[in-house]
């Protein structure tokens, strides 16, 4: 994949063909951090938002993903996970991350996760709109500072707390990394989005609880 990018260096196309090239390898700089759980095992996420860490109010990962199955025996609605998880299988990712479709979605009865800035415990969801291919299957959740995480929070009832300070987080998701300052978010307090990204990369290697990681959105083309 980084080839791939390297290489546009040696070629001659049009931007207009770069650029969708560019976005289909899809290279993101970001942490991939894990989070606790009270099943014991832990939910490794990938994130190119490390610096909105405190305002992770809930977690999501795919239908599919194994711990998911591995986690079964001990859901209060297993019945319903297992509904969920058919109802998934029949979609295409397409169909499933398709920015405006209706978010749809089950909670993990019995099962919760830990924060590792807060230890914090929160909901985790399974959902069709995370795919098992794409970074580790699972996402920390941050409704204030995503309009996807929102939309769902404001669906189920979830918490949304402001970590970026700049909108107004109860009618819309604030995503302005650019003059965004850092609140209500510990040490990172009076950050602006670059310094907390550093910083919390920094924090969570020497933890041990994360390290930087970049990925890629690319895939095999399909016809």
């Amino acid at each position: 994949a980084q080839r791939l990018i390297d290489d546009w260096d040696l070629v001659n196309y049009p931007d207009r063909v770069r650029a969708q090239q560019i976005h289909w390898i899809g290279r993101s700089t970001g942490a991939q951090v894990r989070f606790e759980t009270t099943a014991g095992e832990p939910v490794e996420i990938y994130t190119t938002r490390p610096d909105t860490l405190f305002g992770a109010t809930y977690m999501v990962m795919s239908p599919e993903h194994p711990l998911v199955e591995a986690w079964k025996a001990r859901l209060e609605n297993s019945d319903e996970v297992s509904a969920y998880q058919e109802q998934a299988a029949r979609k295409s990712d397409f169909e499933r991350t398709e920015v405006a479709k209706d978010k749809t979605g089950v909670e993990l009865k019995g099962v919760r996760g830990i924060n590792p800035v807060n230890g914090r415990e929160i909901p985790i969801f399974i959902s069709d709109y995370v795919l098992t291919s794409y970074g580790t299957g699972a996402i920390m959740a941050v409704p204030a500072h995503d309009t996807r995480d929102w939309d769902f929070a404001k669906k189920f009832g979830l918490p949304i707390v402001e970590v970026v300070k700049g909108g107004d987080v109860e009618k819309e998701a604030f995503t302005d990394c650019d003059t965004g300052v850092m609140v209500n978010s510990g040490f990172l307090d009076g950050m602006s989005v670059e310094e907390a990204k550093k910083a919390i990369v920094a924090w969570l290697t020497e933890k041990g609880v994360g390290e930087q990681k970049v990925n890629y959105k690319l895939r095999d083309w399909v016809f």
